[in-house]
């Protein structure tokens, strides 16, 4: 008869099926961690790529938004230049039509010294409508020409006077010394009169005075009937 003594403290267990279980279950989430590794890494480089290809669409987005608006300010700078010039024009035109020879003359006559001669005249108009003078003169004496200068800058309608030139063709004086002057012409508007007839309408018809008759209706005429034979 045999006996079996069991001197071990606790019972024993049989730990291998476990230990091939968490061995299975680490290699499996060793591979998954691996897995959402690769996937984290590919889902980042994918949105990097991403956020690249629309930083590179909001740039050139941005560049065709200030071609555009360089463009619309280019055009709208030569509407403006090209109003402006056309306006010029017509203000030119204006002048022009405007100025009066007859004005120009009387005011010369009465403004120039008696003892100077107007030899030649030309006016200019620039594109803004200004008028200039350009005034060929001849004098007897150089204080002919100081007082032609101040008699021009005293009138109102003159202003800027510039002496361009001044010759005296005979060094012996016997010949008048020619002079030229330049200036800028701006005579004042003139108001227009209006005849009192026309500001008051027509002269009412005088007291006792006969009205106008009117012309008396034509009367007809009844054509007599024939005798029969």
């Amino acid at each position: 008869m045999s006996a079996t003594f069991n001197y071990a403290k606790r019972p024993f267990r049989d730990d291998r099926p476990a230990y091939v279980i968490a061995a299975f279950l680490a290699l499996v989430g060793a591979v998954l961690l691996t897995i959402n590794v690769r996937m984290a890494a590919d889902y980042r480089r994918q949105v990097a790529d991403t956020r690249a290809e629309i930083a590179q669409l909001e740039a050139r987005e941005q560049k065709a938004e200030e071609k555009a608006q360089a463009a619309r300010s280019a055009l709208g700078s030569y509407r403006l230049s090209a109003l402006a010039e056309e306006s010029r024009g017509l203000a030119k035109i204006a002048a022009e039509r405007k100025f009066s020879w007859t004005s120009l003359l009387t005011r010369l006559e009465r403004t120039l010294p008696s003892d100077v001669g107007l030899v030649h005249l030309q006016p200019q108009f620039d594109q803004d409508g200004q008028t200039t003078l350009e005034m060929q003169l001849v004098a007897r004496n150089r204080d002919a020409i100081v007082r032609t200068i101040e008699a021009l800058s005293k009138n109102e309608a003159f202003g800027h006077v510039m002496l361009r030139t001044e010759a005296q063709p005979d060094a012996r004086g016997a010949d008048p010394i020619q002079f030229q002057l330049g200036c800028a012409y701006a005579p004042p508007e003139e108001p227009r009169k209006v005849s009192k007839a026309a500001e008051h309408g027509p002269p009412a018809p005088r007291s006792g005075a006969a009205a106008p008759r009117k012309p008396a209706a034509p009367k007809s005429v009844t054509p007599k009937k024939g005798r029969t034979p």
